[in-house]
């Protein structure tokens, strides 16, 4: 018997005061009844379905759930204990010697298997449990344990509840069964034949009508428990609708940070006919064919719709698939998805129907509800989900004119009956009314438990759980059926058989979807097989809890790596996937044997630092940081050398630098240069220092920031890398534009992009970037503009996110610094990309440029809106490395308060300005004594009013701030005039 995990009754029986019985009796009197007394024990546990495992001297230790479950297995282990009570009597009439007998019973997962004959080594908590309630029982007395009392409530008469303390395992509520009840009725899940659901059929009808009348998209929510059968009607709806109406079916998978936006991934694929053996190139192409053929669009629209929908279906650098939980990706999704349903649906309605909402990520959500606003089209959203889905989500659908659920009940006991006859179709002997009286409604708990006695006949009893049911059913395949459910249930609901460790016989996959346990989709899978399905998930769920730890193992490796290959070219959009499975097979073998999994922990460590390294190359930091995270505890765990980690745990400290901002990242910072130092030179050690040189800034040091810059450089060169070179001269600029000395800042700048580019460094629109920034400051406005259509260019090529962002700001800065109105839309796209990127740094930055550009728009109501929404995600406390970023946008707050005639706010913010601002950074300061000069000047206090244009002017001299010496001297002008006029 293989080795697996599974939830047994385990039934521990023992003679009271034996060694009094010895005494009073002849030793081979004595040893026949004993004989006697335990055949009949066995007889009576077998007859029961229990598996004998061992007798211990006084003691018989049985199992009931192997090697084959039953869906009743407590109850039969309650039920077998009172036989054995009943038959075993302390007086006996005919003068040979009685016994008395004490029970304890205990339920719990157990692994079994890899024993011999019958000892089938079952072990576990569990075991040990009903040990402890067998010896803590009074004489004749059967304790039962939590779960076997939860499981069969309602059958078994139970006495009061009692705590126990139990040697090793704590304490333990148990009780005594007393007898059998009247048997309770378990509750289950899900359907075949359809049956019922008439007013809810009536519902979706009639939205469907309403949608085809109005041309206005619906969404309709299907709630209901697992097995009340809410895909089924969804399915059935389908099935009701003009076979020519635009459908599509997608399900929201439970894991990763990879598959945000799967459903509509696999929406896009299925409507360009993409299949897993195309290639980038022609499912790019397959895309476009399909978008082009669309009408009422003209060239440019179909182009524009087509890289929208390729940049979601095709996951690489310029399609992130994880952690897309920023507003501006979503916006950006839902206008795209927006745009092509349009255009696809016209004035046809269509059904779209989602599974498993109550799996679906948060952004996912939000992009629904942004696509049911925006979009002018006849659509009908149907989204299945349990009610999870409310618990975590409250407000879905709610408030809209256009949203309805529908919660679904069990069938009635009309409907039930129905259901059972259509499926017994005289296939079992049992009652049908007893079948309906056992099964409240619930159309997956018929299904199933019908489905196990047309298979075994009259032998099956009624079903406690769900889960006995289905794994009763499980038990009863063949073997292959079985190896084949179990391995296919570390792949997921869905799953392919060439993807398998073992290669199934056809005629186990014939007899599993015979017996409805898997099912086969039209779909290909990666390789060109078909696609098969677990009928439920919930089968998925039980197949995979019985597979023993070290089989878990063994298949979540192999699938890891089979789909590593048969990925190919497509392998970035399954990387994380890969790494997942990858992890999950070294975590399962670390707590089994943590020397052996070592090689399990490397494999899985490499491939979470390149999922995280390619999440923060696309910007998605958080994934990024999640997924350094995971790669740093795996190989902590997996003895990983620390210069193999040392990549891992500069990119962790990075992130967390650029989401938090605070001390403690600051610290980690500190510990990640410590560690990478004793490795000696490298590039990961570069980086670190760049980010701690640039946080130290903030306190205005600079002395002590240009000497890490210095070293930095001085590591860099050490390496004999030119890249990591070139990254070290581009950003050891920085104290020089802090400082205002701009004309060398550009000379470093300008020789740092001729490096940058002569080695094809990524870090071409990052130093274009401030290039751009530097020659507004100066008055430049020229290679202001120079710098940022190169930037956009360059980021439009390599398609990354963050320079996207950097070249859409550098957009914004030149236009904002030639007065140009375009610069309002540039700067929302650039606030837009930010959001999404995430970090304290790239909001600060693009919220400031926006509210300029509102403000120069005429719009002041949105120019306070978009820094508000900035300061409700900062603190200048705790983000002590953007103390500059932040005084600059309060300096922002105080200019635009002034022109709402909110002096208040106004004072307030300026002050805090030139509180936070470090007294070193020219732009930062000078700005915010500028803001409360202008305060009071307008509150008429001159002399405070020149004094602080005064000290403006004097840290602005030295510096080539030509925007600001000319603003300087502007006030300073104003305030003469004032003083002049009093």
């Amino acid at each position: 018997m293989p080795q697996e995990r599974k939830v047994v009754t385990v039934l521990f029986a023992d003679i009271v005061d034996s060694s009094a019985t010895t005494r009073s009796y002849d030793a081979e009197v004595l040893r026949a009844a004993l004989a006697r007394m335990f055949a009949r024990a066995r007889e009576i546990l077998v007859a029961h379905g229990a598996t004998v495992e061992k007798f211990i001297g006084d003691a018989v230790m049985a199992v009931f759930g192997v090697p084959v479950a039953h869906e009743d297995d407590a109850e039969r282990a309650v039920r077998a204990a009172l036989a054995l009570q009943a038959d075993v009597s302390p007086n006996r009439e005919d003068g040979r010697p009685g016994f008395t007998l004490r029970i304890g019973i205990n339920t719990g997962e157990v692994v079994t298997g890899d024993g011999e004959g019958a000892e089938f080594l079952v072990t576990g908590g569990p075991v040990i449990v009903a040990a402890r309630l067998e010896e803590s029982a009074g004489h004749g007395e059967i304790l039962v344990g939590p779960l076997t009392r939860e499981i069969t409530r309602g059958r078994v008469k139970y006495g009061a509840v009692r705590t126990i303390e139990t040697k090793g395992m704590g304490p333990i509520e148990v009780a005594a069964a007393e007898g059998l009840a009247k048997p309770g009725v378990a509750s289950g899940h899900a359907v075949s034949p359809f049956v019922g659901r008439d007013a809810e059929m009536r519902l979706l009808d009639d939205v469907h009508r309403r949608v085809a009348s109005t041309g206005r998209p619906h969404l309709v929510t299907i709630y209901g428990d697992a097995g009340l059968g809410k895909t089924r009607v969804a399915l059935e709806f389908l099935r009701r609708l003009d076979p020519a109406e635009p459908i599509a079916r997608a399900a929201c998978l439970p894991y990763g940070h990879a598959i945000t936006y799967w459903p509509l991934q696999e929406l896009i694929r299925g409507e360009a006919a993409i299949t897993p053996t195309d290639g980038r190139d022609a499912a790019r192409s397959k895309i476009e064919t399909r978008v082009a053929g669309m009408a009422g669009l003209d060239e440019h629209e179909s182009r524009a719709i087509a890289r929208e929908l390729a940049a979601l279906a095709l996951a690489d650098a310029d399609t992130p698939q994880s952690e897309l939980t920023s507003d501006a990706r979503r916006r950006e999704l839902a206008l795209g998805m927006t745009r092509y349903l349009e255009a696809r649906l016209g004035n046809t309605p269509g059904t779209i129907v989602l599974e498993d909402l109550h799996w679906a990520e948060e952004p996912f959500l939000a992009l629904l509800e942004e696509l049911l606003e925006q979009l002018h089209a006849p659509l009908l959203l149907l989204c299945v989900a349990r009610p999870d889905l409310l618990e975590r989500r409250p407000t879905w659908g709610s408030g809209r004119t256009n949203a309805m659920a529908i919660a679904l009940e069990p069938l009635d006991s009309l409907e039930t009956e129905r259901l059972v006859r259509a499926l017994l179709a005289g296939g079992s002997d049992r009652p049908v009314d007893e079948i309906v009286a056992s099964t409240e409604g619930n159309p997956l708990f018929v299904e199933e438990y019908v489905h196990m006695l047309v298979d075994q006949g009259s032998r099956a009893r009624i079903p406690p759980t769900l889960q006995g049911v289905i794994a009763a059913r499980i038990d009863a395949t063949t073997p292959g059926v079985k190896r084949l459910l179990h391995e296919a249930s570390v792949l997921g609901r869905d799953f392919w058989l060439d993807a398998l460790p073992t290669a199934p016989n056809a005629s186990d996959v014939s007899e599993a979807e015979r017996r409805g346990l898997i099912s086969r989709r039209a779909r290909r899978g990666l390789s060109g097989t078909s696609t098969f399905v677990f009928r439920h998930g919930l089968i998925r769920d039980v197949a995979y809890s019985s597979l023993s730890k070290a089989e878990r193992t063994r298949v979540h490796d192999h699938y890891s790596r089979w789909l590593e290959t048969a990925a190919g070219e497509r392998a970035q959009e399954y990387a994380e996937i890969v790494a997942y499975h990858a992890e999950r097979a070294f975590t399962l073998a670390y707590e089994l044997d943590p020397t052996g999994a070592k090689s399990l922990g490397r494999r899985a460590f490499t491939l979470l630092e390149r999922s995280a390294v390619g999440a923060s190359a696309r910007g998605e930091f958080r994934a990024s940081r999640d997924l350094s995270d995971r790669a740093l505890a795996v190989g902590a765990a997996a003895g990983v050398p620390a210069a193999e980690q040392a990549s891992a745990r500069a990119l962790g400290a990075i992130v967390k630098l650029r989401l938090d901002s605070d001390f403690a990242a600051v610290n980690e910072l500190d510990r990640a240069i410590d560690a990478a130092r004793t490795l000696g030179p490298s590039t990961e050690l570069v980086r670190l220092l760049v980010w701690r040189a640039s946080s130290v800034t903030i306190q205005d040091d600079i002395a002590e920031s240009g000497r890490q810059f210095e070293e930095a450089v001085a590591v860099a060169r050490r390496t004999d890398d030119p890249e990591i070179l070139a990254y070290a001269i581009w950003a050891s600029s920085e104290p020089l534009g802090l400082t205002g000395r701009l004309n060398e800042q550009a000379a470093l700048l300008e020789k740092a992009l001729a490096q940058i580019r002569e080695v094809a460094a990524p870090f071409e629109v990052g130093c274009l970037g401030e290039i751009c920034v530097n020659a507004a400051a100066r008055g430049d406005t020229r290679r202001a503009r120079e710098a940022a259509e190169e930037a956009l260019a360059a980021a439009r090529a390599n398609g990354r996110r963050m320079d996207r962002w950097r070249a859409t700001h550098a957009q914004a800065i030149s236009l904002l610094a030639n007065d140009d109105p375009g610069s309002l839309p540039s700067a929302e796209e650039a606030l837009a990309l930010a959001r999404e990127i995430g970090g304290p740094g790239a909001l600060a930055e693009a919220a400031h440029a926006a509210s300029r550009a509102r403000q120069a728009s005429g719009d002041l109501d949105g120019a306070r809106a978009v820094l508000d929404e900035a300061f409700a995600q900062l603190d200048a406390a705790r983000m002590t490395v953007q103390r500059d970023v932040i005084a600059r946008l309060e300096t922002r707050r105080a200019e635009v308060a002034l022109a709402r005639g909110d002096l208040d706010t106004a004072r307030s913010s300026a002050m805090s300005a030139i509180g936070l601002a470090p007294k070193q950074h020219v732009e930062a300061r000078a700005e915010a004594l500028l803001a409360m000069a202008s305060v009071a000047l307008f509150e008429q206090r001159g002399e405070e009013a020149q004094s602080l244009v005064a000290e403006a002017s004097a840290l602005i001299a030295p510096t080539e701030y030509v925007d600001l010496r000319e603003r300087a001297q502007r006030m300073t002008g104003l305030v003469a005039a004032r003083s002049a006029a009093r």
